[in-house]
């Protein structure tokens, strides 16, 4: 199997965000969703490196893999470098040069890395990388090549599961691909008062959600998985990931689960989005002999609310959100927001 990394370094993702107001992770996705639009099954742990393996996309450009790679090139909005290669590490490594590596060439190409540059891969801690590859230097162990010589039992007896780790990446033994669900494209996005805090800022979440949830795009889907995002107002980005257990469509359980995250910002917020990671199945309506009375009523009033919205769009039906009603602006006394029944 060939595997091709695509990487753009940090600092151009940085800027390039910060340019556009969004977070990183959000420029990241846009970029994926180019990638994948040439058929590359992505998977990706961090914003700014992803991999995706060339047996399926061979045939579509010629049976190269310099075709697939200058397709991907050609498909992406920033400067990136790809590589190609047997393995993770190895196509990581080509990358920083957009070099090609065959088979039958990956272990010239391997041993001679320091073996510093293996345990960056193996998600330690900088201390405890540190630890290990000092360690190994002392033993003589300084290169992949050096690593990949030793047996599997003296590897394991000296460094542990961290080191038996590392040996199977020096020699080229990596599990499968772990290929990503594509996410959906189901964002909501509001602008924030100058100073706005407290109660104020969960008011804020609260229109947020509103307007996340009422997106024609989320067709009564349910929620598995959220990013909320914010733009600060020193320049920055800052974003958490809220994955919430069971489907939902409900604007308490998200609101209670997201309000906690808002603690967490380190600056003062200009702007704060809410985008779908994953969405589930539409939330189905649970079956009963008899439905009297307000709950009758409610039910109602939301198939009436669904068929104006698909007739006239989403903010067809607004209700007034008191935002700060003290304020001496008027502006800032209250906000419309979608209504949800």
């Amino acid at each position: 199997m060939e595997i091709a990394c695509v990487k753009t370094p940090g600092a151009v993702l940085g800027a390039v965000a910060q340019d556009l107001g969004v977070p990183p992770e959000d420029v990241w996705e846009d970029e994926l969703r180019r990638l994948e639009g040439i058929g590359a099954a992505l998977e990706c742990e961090r914003a700014g490196e992803a991999f995706f393996a060339l047996d399926g996309l061979l045939g579509l450009y010629g049976g190269e893999p310099s075709a697939v790679v200058e397709a991907a090139r050609g498909a992406a909005d920033l400067p990136v470098r790809i590589g190609v290669a047997p393995t993770r590490f190895s196509a990581l490594v080509a990358a920083r040069s957009g070099e090609i590596v065959p088979a039958a060439q990956l272990h010239d190409f391997l041993a001679p890395l320091p073996v510093a540059t293996l345990t960056r891969r193996l998600g330690l801690g900088e201390r405890e990388a540190g630890d290990l590859t000092e360690t190994m230097a002392r033993l003589g162990i300084a290169t992949v090549g050096a690593l990949a010589a030793l047996s599997p039992a003296h590897v394991a007896d000296r460094f542990g599961p961290s080191g038996l780790s590392a040996l199977h990446i020096a020699r080229g033994e990596e599990e499968p691909l772990l290929v990503r669900r594509p996410y959906e494209q189901l964002a909501a996005e509001i602008e924030l008062p100058e100073g706005i805090a407290g109660g104020q800022l969960e008011r804020a979440l609260e229109l947020l959600v509103d307007r996340f949830l009422s997106s024609p795009q989320r067709r009564g889907r349910t929620v598995l998985a959220l990013r909320l995002g914010a733009l600060l107002g020193d320049g920055g980005s800052w974003s958490a990931e809220q994955g919430l257990g069971r489907p939902t469509a409900s604007a308490r359980v998200l609101r209670r689960v997201l309000g906690p995250r808002l603690e967490s910002l380190p600056a003062p917020a200009v702007s704060l989005r809410l985008r779908a990671l994953c969405l589930g199945p539409p939330a189905g309506d649970q079956m009963e002999l008899a439905v009297r009375g307000f709950e009758h009523r409610r039910r109602r009033l939301g198939d009436a609310v669904r068929e104006v919205r698909a007739a006239q769009g989403a903010e067809a039906l607004l209700k007034v959100l008191p935002v700060e009603p003290g304020s001496r602006v008027p502006e800032r006394r209250a906000v419309l927001t979608p209504y949800r029944p």
